[in-house]
């Protein structure tokens, strides 16, 4: 039986974080992940025999590690690591405390008893005004361990286990000296120096492929033409028309050029950033001489005019499994498998490590068994983030991936491959009428655009591109560069991808400076004044608390399924969920708000599904709630549609979801703060988790509260 191919592409990218006319990074994502992620992925795959991957390299995330590794470039966290906490200035010790805890509590800060020590003691929750007093608490000591284990606890687990210096500072734990943090720091710059030999390396020694995007990441249909957006977001207000295919095309371009540059060959594959395509840009991938691009199997469904998967599986392998081209010519296009993809990136994290690679391996090989004798001349391609799911497993993801790696490469069903290296077999290619234009999120490109604070983004890029090119012909070449540069950076997708309140960062009000900062220095470039829209923050104070809305008055809902009374639920906090906090996005979520609110007696949640949920298609399907605090516990209801009585907790699920526990039932009592999440399961699978990163809060009202509230 020929064995099914399966392409496992891992996306690495930052955004240039690099203030204009400035060496320092406004933020230090290139440097953590650079220490924990980027050198580890390649080198894992040197270590598993026979295993084929994908790497898409962004040329602005390769530039900046370049920029660490020789000297040229810092970042704050950075300076701040490398002071001697006895000469850091109150602010500055503020800062320590609300950004050296930035890490994933769990993976990442608890394994670390002296690191869990010091969150403890500066607090897992509080209001930043609370900061200077909290950082008096802390002694010079406290500082610096807290300035060693930020970075000790970003620098991946193979190095620490490799390398016996770092693995020193490791067991020792506590009371680091001077010596020992110039000693890690020493050690990053080591780190960071080795990741682009050792994708070279893995390249040369045929373990993986290079692939790229546009060199800053932009998105390339909207560069294009910004009313391609109309085909896929007909109601969508969208801002003046910005039309410049010869930026899009001068991204890929150069992208190709700084690939080939650095490691000796062209790319012949491309990912274009977030998977947009539209029929322009499939053109230009063809006209630049590359061979395949990627995108989202709904990109796909689209384009077909019907849907490709049923009860969460696929319904047509034989045509999502394998690539097709536009009109019969020009690139191959290939397209992710989103389940498997968002598995990987959502599911298994929680999950043991070899029963998660035994899950995948086995979809994959029931797969390989539906496209029979066929199964050889078809490719499932994995695509996903290849740097910021690691944080939420255990170790770093790394026993998930040897033995995901191990089993791929042992199974008689499955063999890895490249995606060029699939071109290169009998395969067959499908032929499209029409590409549907969109991104792998919902396919479309509302995310990047049709929001308010989308489009006043898009109207001040609008306004520098066109003032770069009324004045292009009278700057020297120098000036042109350097303007045109700015630009590249400002078109990038990252910026947007924080605008409109889809996604949430304790950094909004970061990159919107930074966004604003590369188009205000293209109007200083020009010696010509900005306009004053350029000059004030896109994202306001109000938008950047979004993530969760917070109880306003104790309710008393009556727990029947239904939306009753608008009133039942006025007083409630509301979670969106469409607003996501991280850099991550899941393709689809069955619930689109969480209310949740209390009266003195119980806690109530209401979840509102973003679609009809009907049992066939998710019959074990499990709402949990699961607390963290006071004590550990979870409740669990099966989704049934009908309701439950009785005293204890209580479930209904007619148009909506609503549930109601005892606090006796937590053994919470009156001002004690309970900490929670809600999740979905479908059987063991866990669906997803709201909120994604930070607990829901509510404090058990004592009878102070109820009677402030019964006064009002």
């Amino acid at each position: 039986m020929s064995r099914l191919n399966v392409a496992i592409l891992w996306h690495m990218h930052q955004p240039c974080y690099r203030e204009p006319d400035s060496r320092v990074f406004r933020l230090p994502w290139t440097r953590l992940h650079g220490l924990k992620d980027y050198l580890d992925m390649p080198a894992l795959a040197l270590r598993q025999p026979g295993l084929k991957l994908t790497f898409n390299l962004v040329p602005a995330l390769l530039e900046q590690l370049e920029a660490y590794a020789d000297g040229s470039a810092t970042d704050q966290h950075l300076e701040l690591s490398r002071r001697s906490p006895e000469d850091l200035a109150e602010g500055e010790r503020s800062f320590l405390l609300q950004e050296f805890f930035m890490a994933n509590w769990e993976n990442m800060i608890r394994p670390h008893p002296r690191y869990w020590e010091l969150l403890n003691k500066r607090g897992l929750y509080f209001h930043p005004s609370e900061l200077p007093a909290l950082a008096r608490r802390f002694s010079v000591q406290d500082l610096m361990d807290l300035q060693v284990w930020f970075n000790l606890a970003w620098t991946d687990p193979a190095h620490l286990d490799n390398d016996p210096a770092l693995a020193g500072l490791a067991s020792k734990g506590r009371g680091f000296t001077g010596e020992d943090k110039a000693l890690l720091l020493e050690r990053q710059n080591v780190i960071l120096s080795s990741v682009v030999p050792m994708y070279r390396r893995a390249m040369e020694s045929g373990a993986a492929e290079l692939c790229t995007s546009p060199f800053h990441h932009p998105i390339l249909p909207l560069l294009c033409d910004s009313d391609v957006a109309r085909e896929c977001m007909p109601q969508a207000e969208l801002p003046s028309r910005f039309s410049y295919p010869g930026d899009a095309k001068g991204q890929v371009r150069r992208a190709l050029d700084f690939m080939e540059s650095r490691f000796g060959s062209r790319p012949r594959g491309l990912w274009p950033s977030e998977g947009s395509v539209s029929r322009e840009v499939v053109e230009m991938a063809g006209g630049e001489g590359l061979e395949w691009l990627a995108t989202d199997e709904g990109i796909l469904e689209r384009s077909l005019g019907r849907p490709l998967r049923s009860n969460l599986e696929p319904s047509d392998p034989g045509s999502l499994y394998r690539p097709y081209r536009l009109e019969g010519r020009g690139p191959e296009i290939f397209f992710r498998d989103r389940m498997l993809s968002d598995l990987i990136g959502f599911t298994y994290a929680s999950w043991k490590p070899g029963e998660a690679a035994a899950d995948l391996v086995g979809r994959l090989e029931r797969i390989a068994d539906s496209l029979g004798a066929g199964a050889g001349g078809r490719i499932v391609p994995i695509i996903l983030d290849g740097e910021n799911a690691w944080e939420s497993y255990q170790d770093d993801g790394r026993g998930f991936l040897e033995s995901l790696y191990q089993r791929l490469c042992q199974s008689a069903k499955l063999e890895t491959c490249t995606f060029s290296r699939f071109l290169e077999s009998g395969h067959e290619t499908g032929t499209l009428g029409r590409l549907h234009p969109g991104s792998w999120i919902n396919g479309d490109f509302g995310v990047w655009i049709g929001e308010k604070e989308d489009n006043r983004a898009w109207e001040l890029l609008l306004g520098a591109r066109r003032t770069l090119e009324a004045a292009a012909g009278k700057l020297d070449r120098e000036t042109l560069l350097e303007a045109e540069e700015e630009i590249s950076i400002a078109e990038g997708s990252d910026w947007c991808w924080w605008y409109g309140g889809n996604f949430d960062s304790e950094h909004l009000a970061q990159f919107d400076r930074l966004f604003r900062s590369h188009v205000l220095q293209v109007y200083r470039l020009l010696g010509k004044a900005p306009p004053e829209a350029a000059l004030v923050p896109i994202i306001t104070a109000a938008s950047s608390e979004r993530l969760i809305n917070e109880p306003i008055d104790v309710i008393s809902p009556l727990v029947d399924g239904r939306s009753t009374d608008f009133f039942e639920w006025a007083g409630a906090g509301k979670l969106d969920t469409s607003i996501q906090g991280g850099t991550m996005h899941r393709s689809q979520s069955l619930i689109r708000t969480v209310y949740y609110g209390f009266d003195n007696q119980r806690l109530y949640l209401r979840l509102d599904p973003a679609f009809e949920i009907a049992s066939s298609d998710y019959p074990e399907l499990n709402v949990l709630v699961d607390f963290i605090k006071p004590a550990a516990r979870q409740i669990s209801f099966h989704a049934f549609k009908g309701r439950t009585e009785g005293e204890g907790p209580l479930w209904a699920f007619d148009r909506l979801i609503e549930i109601s526990i005892p606090f006796a039932e937590i053994g919470a009592g009156p001002s004690e703060t309970v900490y929670f999440f809600v999740r979905i399961r479908n059987d063991s699978l866990e669906l997803e988790k709201h909120p994604g990163i930070q607990a829901i809060k509510v404090t058990v009202p004592d009878e102070k509260y109820i009677l402030q509230n019964w006064q009002a």
